[in-house]
C-alpha cells in the first residue's frame, strides 16, 4: 500500500494529545469488566479518537461493528487468514493484502480486528495488550523471503487511522548497513542504552526520501516475546521527553523489527523527525515490497 503524509491541520488537532499519552499512558483507557470465559482474559478495549471507518479497518472488521463488510476466522473475505485468539475478536488480528486487487506475497499488513488507531494508542503499553508483533512475526510464512522486516509508521507519516503493521522484506542496502553497524558493536542488548545508539541506514528510492541515509535508533531484542510498544516509550520516548524534548510523543515514532544476521536476537529500529536525529517519520524507505 502506498502511505501519504499526514496534513498539518491533522497534526495540529492531534499533538497535545499525542504528548499527554507518554506521561500517562495507562490512565486513558481502562479495561473492559468483563473476562472471557474461554480464556479467563479480558475484552480489549478500542482506541479510537475519531470513530470512522478507514479502508484498511472496513477490510478486517468483524461482525459486531456493522451489517457490511463483516469478517472472521471462517469467513476471512479477502484477508490471507483472521484469527479470533479463544473467539474473542478483541484480541484478535487479520493478515491483510497492502494493495486490494492482489495478496502480494512481499506487501501485507497485519491489522488487529479490534478499532486501534495507531502507535499513538495508550492502550498497547499496557501489560495485558495484545502482542501484535509477534502477531506479524508468526505470519511471516505468508510471505517469501527469508529477510523480512515488520513496520509501523508514525502517526505523522501514515496515510491510515487503523493500526497495521507491515510485513514486508528488509531492503538490501539497509540490511548491509545493520549489520555493519551490529559488527562495529554499535547495536547493543542493553535497552537502557536504545535512546543514544544511532546508527545510519540507506533508504531506496522514494520521492519524499531522495535516495539518501536517515538516522535510526537501534536495540538488539532477545526476541519477539515483549512488547515493543512499551519498550519504546519507557527506553525512547520517555528520557527524551525527561531530558528536556517536550515533542516526543509515541505519535512522533516509526519502528521496525527485523532478524539480527550477525548474531543472536532482533534488531528494533526506532526513528523520528523531532527528537535531535536527521530520522524519518515512516519505515517505508527501509522496506521493499516489490
Amino acid at each position: 500500500m502506498t502511505t501519504t503524509t499526514t496534513t498539518r491541520s491533522r497534526f495540529t488537532r492531534r499533538i497535545a494529545a499525542a504528548a499527554a499519552l507518554v506521561v500517562a499512558p495507562a490512565l486513558a483507557f481502562g479495561l473492559s469488566p468483563a473476562a472471557h470465559a474461554e480464556t479467563g482474559t479480558q475484552h480489549f478495549n478500542e482506541c479510537d479518537l475519531t470513530h470512522k471507518d478507514d479502508k484498511i479497518w472496513d477490510g478486517v472488521k468483524p461482525p459486531a461493528h456493522g451489517t457490511t463488510g463483516e469478517h472472521s476466522p471462517k469467513n476471512p473475505g479477502h484477508n490471507l487468514q483472521v484469527q479470533w485468539p479463544g473467539n474473542d475478536s478483541t484480541r484478535g488480528f487479520a493478515v491483510h493484502p497492502g494493495k486490494q486487487d492482489i495478496k502480494a506475497v512481499q506487501d501485507l499488513l497485519v491489522v488487529p480486528t479490534v478499532r486501534e488507531t495507531g502507535i499513538e494508542c495508550p492502550n498497547l503499553l499496557r501489560s495485558d495488550a495484545p502482542n501484535y508483533f509477534k502477531d506479524a512475526y508468526d505470519s511471516i510464512h505468508f510471505g517469501s523471503s527469508p529477510d523480512w522486516a515488520l513496520g509501523i509508521n508514525s502517526q505523522d507519516g501514515r496515510g491510515y487511522d487503523q493500526l497495521h503493521i507491515h510485513l514486508t522484506r528488509l531492503y538490501g542496502a539497509a540490511r548491509e548497513d545493520i549489520d555493519r553497524a551490529v559488527k562495529a558493536g554499535k547495536v547493543s542488548k542493553d535497552e537502557h542504552k536504545w535512546v543514544d545508539q544511532v546508527i545510519e541506514v540507506t533508504d531506496h528510492d522514494q520521492t519524499f526520501l531522495k535516495n539518501g541515509k536517515h538516522q535510526y535508533r537501534a536495540w538488539n531484542a532477545n526476541g519477539i516475546d515483549t512488547n515493543f510498544f512499551a519498550k519504546l516509550n519507557d527506553d525512547v520516548v520517555t528520557p527524551l521527553y525527561n531530558h528536556g524534548n517536550k515533542h516526543a510523543a509515541m505519535a512522533h515514532e516509526a519502528m521496525l523489527v527485523t532478524l539480527n544476521h550477525e548474531g543472536n536476537g532482533l534488531i528494533v529500529l526506532a526513528s523520528d523527525t523531532n527528537s535531535g536525529i536527521h530520522g524519518v517519520d515512516q519505515i517505508e524507505g527501509i522496506m521493499d515490497k516489490r
